[in-house]
């Protein structure tokens, strides 16, 4: 952003302090994901959206993992929500989308002046329908992903091979509170802490046969990812740390499948580990 005069600050937003000492008289906007990914880092967006108005400051929230199903960020207080419409809203991964929402001034701003003259992007009339046929049935299909997530949330807590599993409906979880009032269910996707960190990782991989080793998420099919030797290989392992997720991290986006092979796959998965060890 810097080519356009931008700077930006990163901020641990799950303490509304820590912004609120952040922001300065040039802050323009606020900007999260709750659930953070991949680590499931969750924002308090009542809290964040009360600093933001007292300061003045647009708050923009990315719903993608929750969709408006699951979370309705601007009945909490945000300004402006956006989605990868690529992910759950289309629900099958055969497109790429995104959608802004937010009140018309802001959305006739965003169309007319920095869709149109910045990015030149207009959708499809076919990826349209993709996401129209999707949005039938976003609600079986949050519901589903949220309930299988949960079972084999419990299911990754309780093996020898994880270390940490990260999912708000997990009483474990630090988050578990702020879930139950913000969500209205947990989500389909889980974040775990493997021991044995990048070697795990990478044999944890190389044993599933049924479930998809990709980097998107929200398919019908379950997907798989090792941030450390997928998307964020080309950091350093303590660029790594800094930013919240460790060698050993394994991020599941759960799909429609039956549940039992999910979890025959995944926990296998996990038993090989632990015979390797």
């Amino acid at each position: 952003m810097a080519k356009f005069g931008i700077t930006g600050r990163f901020v641990d937003l799950t303490d509304p302090r820590e912004l609120a000492s952040a922001i300065s008289d040039k802050t323009k906007i606020v900007y999260c994901e709750t659930p953070a990914n991949p680590n499931m880092r969750l924002v308090d967006i009542a809290a964040i959206a009360e600093v933001c108005r007292g300061r003045g400051v647009t708050f923009v929230v990315d719903n993608t993992y929750c969709t408006p199903y699951l979370q309705r960020p601007i009945e909490l207080g945000a300004d402006l929500v956006v989605h990868s419409a690529t992910k759950y809203l289309g629900g099958h991964g055969d497109l790429l989308a995104g959608a802004v929402v937010g009140r018309r001034e802001a959305i006739d701003e965003t169309r007319f002046v920095g869709i149109k003259e910045l990015n030149g992007a207009v959708i499809s009339s076919f990826d349209s329908f993709l996401i129209q046929r999707g949005l039938k049935t976003l609600e079986l299909r949050m519901e589903r992903h949220s309930e299988t997530a949960m079972k084999l949330a419990h299911d990754l807590e309780a093996h020898a091979a994880v270390e940490r599993v990260y999912y708000p409906g997990l009483k474990s979880s630090p988050f578990h509170d702020l879930a139950s009032r913000q969500m209205k269910r947990y989500g389909g996707m889980i974040a775990l802490e493997l021991k044995g960190g990048l070697p795990a990782g990478r044999r944890f991989m190389d044993a599933l046969s049924l479930v998809t080793s990709a980097v998107s998420l929200g398919d019908a099919e379950t997907l798989v990812q090792h941030p450390a030797s997928m998307t964020h290989s080309t950091y350093a392992p303590e660029e790594r740390i800094r930013h919240g997720f460790t060698d050993g991290l394994i991020r599941i986006s759960v799909g429609l499948e039956d549940y039992a092979d999910i979890r025959d796959d995944i926990v296998g998965a996990l038993d090989a580990l632990s015979a390797a060890d």
